[in-house]
């Protein structure tokens, strides 16, 4: 799914509204400052089950 882009202007004036194109829709969202885009809003969820899958953070270390 291809996300939707909002300005950082845009995002300041509807972001209850973003918001909920996310999280209700599952729309995601590309934040854009001067045509670069600065961030993604993703839902939870899809957050939640790409952090499960990463490995844990200095887990190369600990079975050293």
């Amino acid at each position: 799914m291809e996300p939707k882009t909002y300005t950082t202007i845009d995002l300041r004036k509807q972001m209850g509204e973003i918001l909920d194109r996310t999280r209700i829709a599952g729309e995601p969202a590309a934040i854009t400052r001067k045509g670069k885009t600065l961030a993604y809003l993703v839902p939870a969820e899809w957050f939640e089950q790409y952090m499960a899958r990463q490995p844990s953070v200095g887990a190369d270390q600990d079975a050293a």
